[in-house]
């Protein structure tokens, strides 16, 4: 009986221990591949948002993008619009601008675990300066995804949050989804 215990002590802390490790070395993975991306100068774009798709919660981002009582207002139908057109939006905008994460050297701290939830930050340095990313992750589906990411204390969650409750508050949700859909085929160009 001793055995069995000290057996199943052994294992519950090795699946721990991987459950833990696992958000490091999801970032550290994805960081490895869009450096890698970034050398490459042609750069594939479809290659570009597969990387992107890899990591992010976009349903979540989403979700979390508008207040709370503008989510539950919303039909089903409109919640997937929102979320369909919010992700091109993030997709676009963020493939333009990957040369942002470009870096020398990129150093990580040990993830922050608390349940299905994970925080794990990278410092990393181009040409002598810090940035400081903070990846907000939850277990989906047995997959660690990112649902924020905070660049140097700003967080792009609340960014949005706060564009959209004042389009929201002035203009109503429809025009929401119109400016979304806008803001795609603008960034996809």
């Amino acid at each position: 009986m001793k055995k069995m215990i000290m057996l199943l002590v052994a294992v519950l802390a090795v699946s721990i221990s991987a459950k833990g490790d696992a958000p490091l070395e999801i970032i550290k993975k994805k960081d490895a591949e869009l450096q890698l991306l970034l050398k490459n100068k042609k750069r594939p774009k479809d290659q570009r948002k597969k990387l992107i798709n890899s990591i992010f919660n976009f349903e979540e981002m989403g979700k979390k993008s508008l207040s709370s009582s503008t989510w539950k207002s919303q039909s089903p139908e409109s919640q997937n619009e929102f979320v369909k057109n919010f992700q091109e939006m993030v997709e676009n905008s963020s493939v333009k601008k990957l040369e942002v994460y470009e870096a020398d050297s990129t150093v990580y701290e040990a993830p922050e675990l608390k349940n299905d939830k994970a925080k794990v930050t990278a410092h990393m340095w181009n040409k002598g300066t810090e940035s400081v990313l903070v990846y907000k992750m939850e277990l989906v589906n047995g997959n660690w995804m990112a649902w924020d990411l905070i660049i140097d204390d700003l967080s792009t969650v609340r960014n949005y949050r706060e564009q959209f409750k004042k389009i929201v508050n002035d203009k109503g949700f429809t025009e929401l989804l119109k400016i979304l859909k806008e803001k795609a085929l603008e960034n996809a160009q």
